[in-house]
């Protein structure tokens, strides 16, 4: 009797313990189906080295909320977005009349070696510099994220855009990190539509080569260099897949244009008044990049002209250049001489022979051979005292740095050349003298002055004016001693100071500035701004910048087949107004 209370005892008990316990979980699944109760406490369990405070700072959860599963559930992803964490997970504990959040984390190896294979460009030690990751960290999924980005960064600033990150492994079992690296070779270079140059031409200017890395940089500076030929309308890449996934295929395309020019005209200039040209031209002789000239012009000013250059002789492994010119110049001059009206011819016949080699990228060396004799025969009234004539042999080397980006129509860069003459001496003829000669010029764009890239708008003048271009020049000469008159410096008109007679101003010594802004109106058609300052002095005398001379003025630009043919209109310090006309750019 008594086992029977004592049993309907336990039975009682424990019904009442099931009810109580069904009730409970009863409560807590309509807790959390409703969103309802207080979190007390949140805690992170089983972190061993990534610390609790920052596991809690990624939770948005706060004690005192409402318990929400989706907010909970959004807590998680903050956490395992870390990258720390193989595994997240949740679960709630009754505490103080609420809910304890547990964040239970499983957190990745700790890193014991960082590899990184095929890599020839930077060493090991230079990617490692960038990346955050290191020994003995926890690994970081969204770290390794960011340090690739950093080392892709490097690659792209290398100018190896093709280079690729692949194979990226990180063992959770001995804690290794791999990166492989696939830099991206050149397995072929081909060349497409030449019609008329040969490959050898073409592919000398190519810097990269089958078997190296793909350096946009380089291959950048090659496609100019095709461009600077002068032989094509348009150059531009493309790549093709390779024979495996490191390899690529360089296609360059060039679009030909004519070489070959038939030209003529005429015009006014004030300081040589009415002239003709004619000329005939072929710039890639048989497609092998020599070019050949005849060129009559024919005014106050009478030139015979016929020249050849050949930029790259042979088979020479760097680019040797060899020139040949000869020329006939005949200038009338009409002149006030001893108070007698005067005029009379200075003629100038001669030859050079340019012979060089670009020793490094951008420089180049070479000497130049020259032969003239000077001729002066009277037309009427007198010839003046302190002109001379004679033969004058004289032998030139000079120096040349380039880096201008187009040869043509320059937007940046440098252009440079110095030079020494030396006349008479071993070389014979009638004069010895010694002159130094320095042309330096700078092209910038009007990007250059921006923050930000400028978008083109050609549908205004302001527009227009915003996309010009910044050239500046110095010319300075110097000669050793008293030059005779055919070797004096001329400064005034065209190519030095704009404004002044052709010529006006007479020395052994001179110095020129040219500020051009150069902006485009339409497609074919350019305008400039211009000022000049220049002036020549005798042998001796002091060279002071206050008696430098000052033009200004205003000039267009039309593009022909013949090239940029150019009108300026200068002003002096008279402010009469001179009109000039040539071929090409000032400078």
């Amino acid at each position: 009797m008594r086992n029977k209370r004592i049993n309907k005892y336990l039975f009682f008990l424990m019904t009442s313990l099931l009810l109580l316990l069904l009730l409970g979980n009863v409560t807590l699944a309509q807790n959390n189906n409703n969103n309802k109760g207080k979190i007390t406490a949140i805690v992170a369990r089983d972190n061993e080295h990534i610390d609790t405070k920052f596991i809690i700072s990624l939770v948005s959860s706060n004690i005192g909320d409402t318990f929400s599963k989706d907010k909970v559930q959004a807590d998680m992803k903050a956490i395992y977005d870390s990258g720390y964490f193989q595994d997240v997970q949740v679960k709630l504990e009754p505490f103080r009349d609420g809910y304890r959040v547990v964040f239970q984390v499983k957190e990745n190896a700790l890193i014991s070696d960082i590899v990184i294979e095929g890599s020839t460009v930077l060493t090991i030690q230079q990617i490692k510099d960038v990346m955050v990751l290191k020994n003995g960290q926890v690994f970081s999924q969204k770290i390794l994220h960011n340090d690739l980005d950093r080392i892709s960064h490097l690659y792209r600033d290398k100018g190896l855009i093709l280079a690729q990150l692949e194979d990226v492994d990180f063992d959770q079992n001995n804690g290794v990190l791999s990166i492989r690296i696939v830099e991206g070779k050149i397995e072929e270079i081909k060349i497409i539509g030449n019609e008329k140059t040969v490959d050898k031409v073409i592919r000398r200017q190519i810097k990269v080569e089958p078997g190296q890395l793909f350096d946009f940089s380089e291959v950048r500076k090659s496609l100019q260099d095709v461009y600077n030929l002068g032989f094509f309308e348009d150059v531009s890449m493309s790549l093709e897949p390779g024979s495996t996934e490191n390899l690529i295929v360089l296609v360059i395309n060039v679009k030909e244009k004519s070489t070959g020019l038939l030209g003529g005209g005429g015009g006014y200039s004030t300081g040589e008044g009415l002239f003709a040209y004619a000329s005939v031209k072929e710039a890639n002789l048989l497609g092998h990049g020599q070019s050949i000239e005849a060129k009559v012009e024919i005014g106050e000013r009478t030139t015979y002209s016929v020249s050849f250059f050949d930029p790259w002789l042979g088979n020479a492994s760097s680019p040797t250049f060899f020139g040949l010119d000869f020329y006939d110049t005949i200038l009338e001059v009409s002149k006030e001489v001893n108070s007698i009206d005067s005029k009379y011819e200075m003629e100038r016949v001669g030859g050079k022979l340019t012979f060089g080699q670009e020793f490094k990228e951008h420089f180049k060396a070479g000497i130049e051979l020259k032969t003239e004799d000077a001729t002066y025969k009277l037309i009427s009234g007198k010839i003046p005292d302190d002109i001379q004539a004679g033969k004058t042999n004289s032998l030139r080397p000079f120096f040349v740095y380039d880096t201008r980006d187009d040869r043509f129509n320059p937007t940046e860069g440098w252009f440079g050349t110095v030079s020494v003459l030396n006349a008479g001496g071993f070389m014979g003829g009638d004069y010895e003298f010694r002159k130094y000669d320095l042309d330096l010029r700078t092209y910038l764009s009007a990007g250059v002055f921006k923050n930000e890239p400028s978008k083109k708008d050609s549908t205004t003048i302001t527009g227009a004016f915003n996309e010009g271009v910044l050239a500046l020049r110095m010319v300075a000469g110097y000669g050793d001693t008293v030059l005779p008159s055919f070797a004096k410096y001329e400064i005034g008109g065209l190519g030095t100071i704009r404004g002044y007679e052709y010529k006006e101003f007479v020395g052994d010594m001179s110095l020129v500035f040219n500020v051009e802004y150069r902006f485009p109106i339409s497609e074919n058609l350019q305008a400039v701004l211009f000022a000049d300052w220049g002036n020549a002095w005798n042998h001796g005398a002091p060279i002071a910048i206050s008696d430098l001379k000052f033009g200004k003025g205003v000039g267009i630009r039309f593009d022909t087949f013949l090239g940029p043919i150019s009108i300026d209109y200068g002003f002096g310090e008279d402010e009469e107004g001179k009109a000039y006309f040539s071929i090409g750019h000032t400078f």
